[in-house]
Protein backbone atom coordinates (compact mmCIF):
# COMPACT_ATOMS: atom_id res chain seq x y z
CA UNK A 1 0.00 0.00 0.00
CA UNK A 2 1.29 3.56 -0.85
CA UNK A 3 2.32 4.90 2.04
CA UNK A 4 3.36 1.92 4.09
CA UNK A 5 7.17 2.75 4.74
CA UNK A 6 6.07 6.40 6.47
CA UNK A 7 3.38 4.59 8.87
CA UNK A 8 4.60 4.89 12.51
CA UNK A 9 6.74 7.97 11.65
CA UNK A 10 6.47 11.87 12.16
CA UNK A 11 6.33 13.07 8.69
CA UNK A 12 6.87 16.65 7.82
CA UNK A 13 7.06 18.32 5.04
CA UNK A 14 10.32 21.17 5.21
CA UNK A 15 11.17 24.42 3.59
CA UNK A 16 12.98 27.61 4.51
CA UNK A 17 12.99 31.41 2.63
CA UNK A 18 16.06 32.90 2.96
CA UNK A 19 17.96 36.08 2.15
CA UNK A 20 20.32 34.65 -0.01
CA UNK A 21 21.95 31.35 -1.18
CA UNK A 22 25.02 30.84 1.29
CA UNK A 23 24.18 29.71 4.16
CA UNK A 24 27.47 30.46 5.82
CA UNK A 25 26.36 34.08 4.67
CA UNK A 26 23.01 34.25 4.73
CA UNK A 27 19.93 33.78 7.04
CA UNK A 28 16.38 32.11 7.41
CA UNK A 29 13.42 34.77 7.34
CA UNK A 30 10.47 31.68 7.11
CA UNK A 31 10.29 28.11 8.20
CA UNK A 32 7.55 25.96 7.62
CA UNK A 33 7.27 22.28 9.39
CA UNK A 34 4.06 20.83 7.69
CA UNK A 35 2.62 17.31 8.26
CA UNK A 36 0.73 14.71 10.38
CA UNK A 37 1.93 13.01 13.83
CA UNK A 38 2.55 9.27 14.63
CA UNK A 39 -0.85 9.51 15.96
CA UNK A 40 -2.03 10.92 12.60
CA UNK A 41 -2.86 14.52 14.02
CA UNK A 42 -2.30 17.34 12.10
CA UNK A 43 0.92 19.89 12.17
CA UNK A 44 1.46 22.88 11.03
CA UNK A 45 4.33 25.15 12.07
CA UNK A 46 5.27 28.09 10.27
CA UNK A 47 6.59 30.90 10.80
CA UNK A 48 8.44 34.34 10.01
CA UNK A 49 12.11 34.96 11.08
CA UNK A 50 13.86 37.93 11.49
CA UNK A 51 17.20 37.22 10.32
CA UNK A 52 18.68 40.66 11.96
CA UNK A 53 20.23 41.45 8.79
CA UNK A 54 18.90 43.19 5.66
CA UNK A 55 16.98 41.14 2.90
CA UNK A 56 18.41 42.20 -0.68
CA UNK A 57 15.52 42.83 -2.82
CA UNK A 58 16.89 40.07 -5.33
CA UNK A 59 15.35 37.87 -2.41
CA UNK A 60 12.26 40.06 -1.40
CA UNK A 61 11.35 39.56 -5.62
CA UNK A 62 11.51 35.42 -4.98
CA UNK A 63 9.39 34.87 -1.98
CA UNK A 64 7.59 38.06 -1.19
CA UNK A 65 8.98 38.76 2.20
CA UNK A 66 10.21 42.20 2.86
CA UNK A 67 12.22 43.74 6.10
CA UNK A 68 9.02 45.05 7.13
CA UNK A 69 7.43 42.09 7.35
CA UNK A 70 9.77 40.56 9.78
CA UNK A 71 10.94 43.37 12.00
CA UNK A 72 8.31 42.33 14.80
CA UNK A 73 9.20 39.09 14.30
CA UNK A 74 11.45 36.82 16.58
CA UNK A 75 15.36 36.16 16.05
CA UNK A 76 16.15 31.98 14.97
CA UNK A 77 17.12 31.98 18.41
CA UNK A 78 13.29 32.33 19.92
CA UNK A 79 12.10 29.58 17.44
CA UNK A 80 15.08 26.87 17.64
CA UNK A 81 13.55 25.19 20.65
CA UNK A 82 10.45 24.38 19.20
CA UNK A 83 11.83 23.65 15.87
CA UNK A 84 14.28 21.40 17.28
CA UNK A 85 11.94 19.42 19.26
CA UNK A 86 9.68 18.73 16.18
CA UNK A 87 12.31 17.87 13.94
CA UNK A 88 14.11 15.47 16.33
CA UNK A 89 12.96 11.62 15.25
CA UNK A 90 10.70 12.73 12.41
CA UNK A 91 10.83 11.86 8.42
CA UNK A 92 11.78 15.32 7.10
CA UNK A 93 10.18 16.05 3.52
CA UNK A 94 11.87 18.31 1.40
CA UNK A 95 12.74 19.51 -2.58
CA UNK A 96 16.76 19.98 -2.33
CA UNK A 97 16.02 19.71 1.42
CA UNK A 98 19.49 18.09 1.78
CA UNK A 99 22.14 20.75 -0.06
CA UNK A 100 20.05 23.74 1.13
CA UNK A 101 17.05 23.71 3.80
CA UNK A 102 19.09 21.09 5.74
CA UNK A 103 22.72 23.06 5.64
CA UNK A 104 20.74 26.54 6.77
CA UNK A 105 18.97 25.15 9.70
CA UNK A 106 22.27 23.64 10.92
CA UNK A 107 24.40 26.35 10.76
CA UNK A 108 21.63 28.68 12.26
CA UNK A 109 21.74 25.77 15.21
CA UNK A 110 25.53 26.37 15.55
CA UNK A 111 24.90 30.43 15.55
CA UNK A 112 22.39 30.11 18.13
CA UNK A 113 24.54 27.97 20.46
CA UNK A 114 21.80 24.95 19.59
CA UNK A 115 22.39 21.37 19.18
CA UNK A 116 21.24 20.47 15.74
CA UNK A 117 18.44 18.22 15.72
CA UNK A 118 18.97 14.81 14.19
CA UNK A 119 15.82 12.97 12.12
CA UNK A 120 14.78 9.90 11.55
CA UNK A 121 15.32 10.32 8.11
CA UNK A 122 16.18 13.19 5.52
CA UNK A 123 13.91 11.93 1.78
CA UNK A 124 14.98 14.59 -1.02
CA UNK A 125 12.37 15.01 -3.44
CA UNK A 126 14.52 16.22 -6.00
CA UNK A 127 17.52 13.57 -5.18
CA UNK A 128 14.15 11.22 -5.88
CA UNK A 129 12.54 12.61 -8.79
CA UNK A 130 16.30 12.41 -10.29
CA UNK A 131 17.07 9.08 -9.18
CA UNK A 132 13.35 7.97 -10.99
CA UNK A 133 14.61 10.10 -14.25
CA UNK A 134 11.12 11.70 -14.27
CA UNK A 135 10.67 13.65 -17.95
CA UNK A 136 11.15 17.04 -17.92
CA UNK A 137 12.34 19.74 -14.92
CA UNK A 138 12.91 18.73 -11.96
CA UNK A 139 12.05 21.89 -10.24
CA UNK A 140 9.78 21.99 -7.79
CA UNK A 141 6.85 23.97 -9.49
CA UNK A 142 7.14 21.73 -12.94
CA UNK A 143 7.19 18.21 -10.95
CA UNK A 144 4.02 19.52 -9.30
CA UNK A 145 2.38 20.40 -12.45
CA UNK A 146 3.66 16.89 -13.82
CA UNK A 147 1.22 15.05 -11.15
CA UNK A 148 -1.41 17.68 -10.84
CA UNK A 149 -0.45 18.41 -7.84
CA UNK A 150 -1.71 22.72 -7.28
CA UNK A 151 1.31 24.70 -5.41
CA UNK A 152 -0.58 28.41 -5.34
CA UNK A 153 2.23 30.19 -3.25
CA UNK A 154 5.07 28.95 -4.81
CA UNK A 155 8.63 30.05 -2.65
CA UNK A 156 6.35 30.29 0.26
CA UNK A 157 7.92 27.83 3.34
CA UNK A 158 4.84 26.55 3.95
CA UNK A 159 3.19 26.19 0.52
CA UNK A 160 6.06 24.44 -0.75
CA UNK A 161 6.72 22.14 2.41
CA UNK A 162 2.74 21.03 1.99
CA UNK A 163 3.73 20.28 -1.58
CA UNK A 164 7.28 18.34 -1.13
CA UNK A 165 4.98 16.28 0.92
CA UNK A 166 2.44 15.77 -1.79
CA UNK A 167 4.79 15.30 -4.52
CA UNK A 168 6.53 12.33 -2.38
CA UNK A 169 3.11 10.42 -1.83
CA UNK A 170 2.40 11.08 -5.70
CA UNK A 171 5.96 9.42 -6.87
CA UNK A 172 5.08 6.61 -4.36
CA UNK A 173 1.68 6.20 -6.16
CA UNK A 174 3.10 6.04 -9.59
CA UNK A 175 6.27 4.16 -9.08
CA UNK A 176 5.49 1.67 -6.57
CA UNK A 177 8.58 -0.73 -7.35
CA UNK A 178 10.76 2.01 -6.12
CA UNK A 179 8.92 2.02 -2.75
CA UNK A 180 8.47 -1.39 -1.65
CA UNK A 181 11.65 -1.46 1.59
CA UNK A 182 11.45 0.63 4.84
CA UNK A 183 12.24 4.05 5.07
CA UNK A 184 15.91 3.70 5.49
CA UNK A 185 15.97 1.88 2.30
CA UNK A 186 14.35 4.69 0.68
CA UNK A 187 17.08 6.68 2.29
CA UNK A 188 19.91 4.86 1.64
CA UNK A 189 18.36 4.71 -2.27
CA UNK A 190 18.16 8.37 -2.57
CA UNK A 191 21.56 9.03 -1.46
CA UNK A 192 22.97 5.61 -3.86
CA UNK A 193 24.38 3.32 -1.07
CA UNK A 194 21.54 0.78 -2.38
CA UNK A 195 20.93 -0.11 -6.39
CA UNK A 196 17.83 -1.61 -5.01
CA UNK A 197 15.23 -1.60 -2.42
CA UNK A 198 16.19 -5.41 -1.56
CA UNK A 199 19.91 -5.79 -1.97
CA UNK A 200 22.46 -5.77 0.53
CA UNK A 201 22.46 -4.62 4.03
CA UNK A 202 21.29 -1.02 4.64
CA UNK A 203 22.94 1.58 6.77
CA UNK A 204 20.79 0.30 10.05
CA UNK A 205 22.71 -2.95 9.55
CA UNK A 206 26.45 -1.89 10.49
CA UNK A 207 27.54 -1.99 13.84
CA UNK A 208 26.96 1.05 15.97
CA UNK A 209 30.27 2.97 17.20
CA UNK A 210 30.14 2.47 20.80
CA UNK A 211 29.09 6.13 22.70
CA UNK A 212 27.63 7.41 19.57
CA UNK A 213 24.09 6.79 19.90
CA UNK A 214 24.03 4.45 16.67
CA UNK A 215 24.96 7.85 14.61
CA UNK A 216 28.12 6.66 13.36
CA UNK A 217 28.45 3.08 12.39
CA UNK A 218 31.46 0.97 11.12
CA UNK A 219 31.54 -0.64 7.71
CA UNK A 220 33.80 -2.16 5.48
CA UNK A 221 35.16 1.07 3.89
CA UNK A 222 35.19 2.54 7.57
CA UNK A 223 33.51 4.89 9.70
CA UNK A 224 29.99 5.83 8.46
CA UNK A 225 27.45 8.86 8.96
CA UNK A 226 24.32 7.20 9.80
CA UNK A 227 21.95 10.76 10.57
CA UNK A 228 21.85 14.05 8.75
CA UNK A 229 22.35 15.57 5.26
CA UNK A 230 25.70 13.34 4.90
CA UNK A 231 23.81 9.75 6.11
CA UNK A 232 25.56 7.00 4.43
CA UNK A 233 28.87 9.26 3.54
CA UNK A 234 32.30 7.97 5.52
CA UNK A 235 34.40 10.26 7.29
CA UNK A 236 37.07 9.82 4.89
CA UNK A 237 34.82 10.57 2.08
CA UNK A 238 34.03 13.95 4.08
CA UNK A 239 37.29 15.13 4.93
CA UNK A 240 37.56 15.47 0.86
CA UNK A 241 34.31 17.19 -0.04
CA UNK A 242 33.09 18.86 3.14
CA UNK A 243 35.75 19.77 5.90
CA UNK A 244 33.79 21.93 7.78
CA UNK A 245 31.15 19.39 8.75
CA UNK A 246 33.65 17.02 10.11
CA UNK A 247 35.15 20.34 12.13
CA UNK A 248 31.69 20.45 13.50
CA UNK A 249 31.57 16.91 13.98
CA UNK A 250 34.61 16.97 16.17
CA UNK A 251 33.46 20.75 17.78
CA UNK A 252 31.54 21.10 21.25
CA UNK A 253 28.40 21.70 18.95
CA UNK A 254 28.41 18.02 18.13
CA UNK A 255 25.72 15.86 18.57
CA UNK A 256 28.48 13.03 19.04
CA UNK A 257 31.05 13.03 21.93
CA UNK A 258 33.58 15.39 20.20
CA UNK A 259 36.76 13.29 21.74
CA UNK A 260 35.05 10.09 19.81
CA UNK A 261 34.76 11.91 17.07
CA UNK A 262 38.45 13.91 16.86
CA UNK A 263 39.92 10.15 17.73
CA UNK A 264 38.40 8.08 14.68
CA UNK A 265 39.22 10.73 12.66
CA UNK A 266 42.80 10.64 13.98
CA UNK A 267 42.99 6.78 13.34
CA UNK A 268 41.89 6.68 9.92
CA UNK A 269 44.57 9.14 8.66
CA UNK A 270 47.12 6.94 10.31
Amino acid sequence: MVGDMLSGFRVLGFDLETTGLDARKERIVQYALIGSDIDGSHINLTSLVNPQKLIPVESTRIHGISDDDVKEAGSFETHAKQICDLVEGSVIVGHNVARFDWRFLELECMRAGVEPPVPRAIIDTLAIARKLRIPGKHALSPLCARFDISIDRAHTADADAGASLLLLWSMMKNYPNNFRGSIDDLEDMVIGKKLDNNMGPGIQDLEPIQGTNGRLRMSEDGVVVAFGKHRGRTLRELEKIDQRYVDWLCSPSSPIPSKIVSELVRNQRE
